[in-house]
């Protein structure tokens, strides 16, 4: 940061503010036989549980901007969000339990599980959306080739609801987090390294190694 350099509290504060972490970095030994590979996750964890806190202390009543590069660890939904290629398409099976949403012009709140917590699946939230059609299908070829047309709107139950407006508002699990905490989260943009900070921070890393 630039006020402050690298987001950490001084020993004074480290005194103020004792349930406060005393730096957002964190260390990983990186490898399946130690401790891993950096995920979204880790990320998560360190936003919420450290940096946030930290900023929050250092910068009270102040708003945060987070800017992160196009990572695909930067991109991932949460467990129970919103995301269409998880469902099944009919109810039950291996697909996740997803948060309720609402929809439609009186945004109705709508459970994507039945009471017994059983997800319900495409065709069933599409029924009562009033979006399946006889003889529809749940899965065309053409999506499970990945190659959707935009241009078509009703092909398959499965592209019908992703391009339903709560599934297209859903947003990643790093968004999510920063929003929820009154903060704000950027992205660089894509194939521009010039312009991502954590470029010239690692620039800088190798320099002095």
């Amino acid at each position: 940061m630039e006020a402050c350099g690298r987001l950490k509290l001084t020993a004074k504060q480290i005194e103020d503010y004792p349930d406060v972490p005393e730096e957002a970095r964190v260390y990983l030994k990186p490898g399946k036989n130690d401790e891993g590979y950096w995920t979204a996750e880790c990320l998560i964890e360190q936003v919420e549980y450290k940096a946030i806190p930290i900023f929050e202390a250092l910068f009270p009543n102040c708003v945060a901007v987070f800017a992160f590069d196009n990572s695909s660890n930067h991109s991932t939904f949460a467990p129970d969000a919103l995301v269409a290629k998880r469902m099944n398409i009919g109810p039950g099976g291996n697909a996740p339990k997803m948060r309720d949403t609402f929809w439609g012009p009186n945004n109705e709140r709508q459970s994507m599980n039945f009471s017994d917590g059983k997800p319900k699946g495409i065709k069933q939230v599409l029924i009562e959306r009033g979006l399946w059609k006889k003889n529809m299908v749940g899965e065309c070829k053409l999506c499970q080739d990945r190659n959707n047309d935009p241009s078509c709107v009703d092909c398959c139950g499965r592209w019908i609801i992703s391009l339903q407006p709560d599934f297209l508002a859903q947003k990643s699990a790093l968004v999510e987090v920063i929003e929820n905490a009154g903060h704000v989260c950027i992205f660089f943009p894509k194939f521009h390294c010039e312009l991502d900070f954590i470029e010239c921070y690692w620039g800088a890393a190798k320099r002095y190694t």
